[in-house]
């Protein structure tokens, strides 16, 4: 038998040899060379394969990485443009906007964020496939998330500086090859390798590789009877073979959890001996924390994120919340935009730079401090400031000035100082005002600047709408004319804000009844679409509520657009167009539904042949309800409202019997896209359709698009399309 001395074994040589690896780093062979620990693995590899890696989603480590992938997931991006002076403005509606939101059919953007800084975690690298794109110049159509531990780099490392030749994806039985233009890598940077980067598991392999070897061993403890192993011993003389029959027999009786401590009635002659130490003695306790601590501390997450609350307080917890927002968050949602800025955002415009809300939460306890210490710990606000701001209050009398101490007396206000940039004081020291810092104002005057801003914009189109109301309308510039469109753009805007609301009650009422018969549905174990939704009632609930908001919004624009021409009181609901609003209405609503529906069985499908959990399809519902919520249901209202108010301004026109032919009018702005571009100035008869349905668009970029949905008599061209019709002959008798 096999004697092994315990003595002077580490905890790691006792967990090893427990589960039958033996540490053999101390024994040397006959050429006095060492034989490598088990750990050799790990120390001998430049880095852990991402394979591997990317398979370690357990305990602390998987923790850690949702800790960080949630807390990047919700930070909101914030997207600038930058004048010639070089100051920032907001842009809150733009199309880099739209395709960050809604990446792709399948994901929404905060997904692609969360997977994003859980490939980087992983393993260093996240790929992003820029889809549809042919130059390093064009705009993707979707962006869809590659697996990063199948995904390659192809180098030339050959010659420096090096030269990427494009990345490979390895599939289960294909190999996808794509062109450096059609990736956006973003990595970890490794100090050792320029083209690829490093993940945090790659880094901390070793804690996190001995922490797995100390679950396995607590597990193996608990199969085997919840004691560690031990020794039977014989007088007889046993064969092998009968050897081998009693320790199986032994093993069969009283091995595992539910067997452990029962009475064990031995052969004569045979005694069971104990062996090894238990738990206690292995001082499993100190070593998993050991690990744990380790781990956490490679991830830079303090316990409190993951609701640890050993010596936690609200005080400290808010610090270390305070340094994992400014210590882990930021830096690495800084890295991400980086990338984003570099390869990404050139392609909408030179003009551009992303951000992202500041994720640190500000210390209002040293702000406290601050404004104590300026003011000299007087008031600064009125009674009745402090009843609004604090409790909701209505204003007392006497209750709006600020009151002082009568010992103190004003010394007189600083006179300003010129300066070639404005400044901003900071612990003391006088320094210039950062990007940032102009950042964070503009946020706490935005809602001011915008109000400013459309009470000027509107007072301007009134000036020059009452300047064109006395010109022939077909002979306006399309500068002129831009007028016009804008305030159809702001007329329209009001209802699709309506429809927004409309079609996330919808919305609502839907998720409601799929969640309703869902359970229902495992039960019978038939997930069919009649089984979840009833369809054709969603699509007539769906019709009513949009019908009313549609035929008004028809009713004014057709007003406007008779306007336009010197007539009044034009009323261009009749029959047949009522009849054409609600066939428009119809489609709409059947292609929404049905897209819902689609959405819906496709997750489940995919969850449930994963062996997903009832929790977890109701996650999958409810991330389809947020993107339908968020995505969808704004660029639904959008195309619909404008696709009512252009055929309602086209009836109008067709109607008074003067318009004989009608233009294409495209915004004037850099977010015309390539298929409606092509398409400013064409002249077709106010009765004729600009495209038939199954004809083929071609952009200006050389691609193409089908017209599957219907005919287009008038704009949207396509989802979200803003462009505009206008007279181009009239012919008055």
């Amino acid at each position: 038998m096999c004697l092994r001395h315990h003595t002077h074994m580490t905890i790691v040589e006792k967990i090893l040899d427990k589960i039958g690896l033996e540490r053999k780093a101390a024994s040397f062979t006959s050429t006095g060379m060492t034989v490598a620990d088990p750990f050799l693995l790990w120390r001998n590899l430049k880095k852990v394969d991402p394979q591997k890696a990317f398979e370690v989603f357990s305990g602390y480590t998987a923790a850690c990485i949702r800790a960080i992938a949630e807390d990047v997931a919700a930070i909101p991006l914030e997207l600038y443009t930058i004048n010639k002076a070089g100051d920032y403005e907001r842009q809150y509606d733009h199309e880099l906007l739209d395709i960050l939101d809604a990446v792709n059919p399948q994901q929404t953007g905060l997904e692609l964020k969360y997977n994003t800084a859980a490939h980087l975690e992983s393993v260093g690298n996240a790929y992003w496939l820029l889809d549809g794109v042919k130059t390093d110049k064009d705009k993707p159509r979707a962006i869809y998330l590659l697996d990063p531990s199948r995904t390659r780099v192809i180098a030339k490392r050959d010659d420096f500086p090096y030269t990427i030749l494009g990345y490979e994806l390895r599939l289960n039985t294909t190999t996808k090859y794509y062109k450096p233009h059609e990736i956006l890598h973003i990595k970890y940077p490794d100090p050792s390798d320029p083209i690829e980067g490093i993940g945090t598991v790659q880094t901390a392999a070793q804690w996190i590789d001995a922490d797995n070897y100390a679950q396995e061993f607590n597990r193996r403890f608990f199969l085997n009877g919840a004691r560690i192993g031990g020794f039977l011993e014989s007088e007889s003389a046993y064969t092998p073979e009968q050897l081998e029959y009693l320790k199986k027999s032994f093993e069969n009786i009283f091995k595992g959890v539910e067997n452990a401590y029962r009475v064990a009635a031995l052969p004569k002659g045979t005694t069971y001996k104990p062996g090894g130490e238990t738990q206690k003695d292995m001082d499993f306790g100190n070593l998993m924390d050991r690990m744990g601590s380790r781990i956490l501390a490679a991830f830079r997450v303090p316990k409190s994120v993951l609701g640890i609350t050993e010596d936690v307080n609200r005080a400290n917890a808010e610090a270390t919340n305070y340094i994992f927002a400014l210590r882990t968050i930021k830096p690495k949602m800084r890295l991400i935009t980086t990338y984003i800025n570099e390869f990404l955002v050139p392609r909408y415009g030179d003009n551009l730079h992303l951000d992202f809300e500041d994720p640190v939460p500000e210390n209002r306890e040293l702000r406290i401090q601050e404004m104590a210490v300026a003011t000299g710990n007087q008031p600064v606000m009125s009674i009745n400031e402090a009843r609004e701001e604090y409790f909701g209050l209505d204003p007392v009398d006497r209750g709006e000035n600020v009151m002082t101490d009568f010992s103190k007396i004003p010394l007189g206000a600083p006179k300003p100082k010129a300066a070639d940039r404005p400044t901003i004081k900071r612990n003391g020291i006088r320094a210039p005002i950062t990007r940032a810092a102009r950042i964070a104002k503009t946020r706490k005057t935005i809602s001011l600047s915008i109000s400013e801003a459309i009470t000027k914009e509107l007072e301007n189109i009134e000036t020059k709408t009452k300047e064109i109301k006395n010109k022939n309308i077909t002979t306006l510039t399309d500068e002129e004319y831009d007028v016009v469109w804008k305030n159809f753009a702001a007329r329209v805007d009001k209802y699709e804000k309506l429809a927004i609301d409309k079609i996330r009650e919808h919305n609502k009422d839907t998720f409601k009844e799929v969640r309703e018969n869902l359970e229902q549905a495992l039960k019978s174990k038939d997930i069919s679409p009649d089984k979840l939704l009833d369809i054709d009632k969603r699509m007539a609930l769906l019709v009513d509520l949009l019908t009313p908001l549609v035929e008004d919004l028809a009713k004014t624009e057709g007003a406007a657009a008779a306007e336009l021409l010197g007539i009044a009181d034009l009323n261009i609901l009749n029959d047949d167009v009522k009849k054409a609003l609600a066939r428009g209405i119809q489609l709409m609503s059947e292609s929404y539904n049905k897209t819902t529906l689609s959405l819906l069985q496709e997750k489940i499908n995919a969850s449930l042949s994963s062996g997903a959990s009832l929790d977890d399809l109701e996650s999958d519902i409810s991330q389809i309800e947020e993107f339908s919520d968020e995505v969808r249901a704004a660029q639904v209202a959008r195309t619909e409202t404008f696709r009512v108010a252009n055929e309602a301004t086209k009836e109008a026109w067709k109607q008074t019997g003067v318009v004989k032919t009608i233009k294409f009018y495209t915004a004037a702005d850099e977010r015309v896209c390539p298929f409606c571009e092509p398409l400013h100035g064409k002249v077709i008869g106010i009765e004729e359709n600009f495209f038939e349905k199954g004809d083929e668009i071609t952009g200006s970029d050389g691609s193409t698009m089908k017209v599957d949905y219907d005919d287009i008599g008038t704009p949207p061209i396509h989802p979200s399309c803003r462009c505009y019709t206008r007279p181009s002959e009239i012919s008055i008798d």
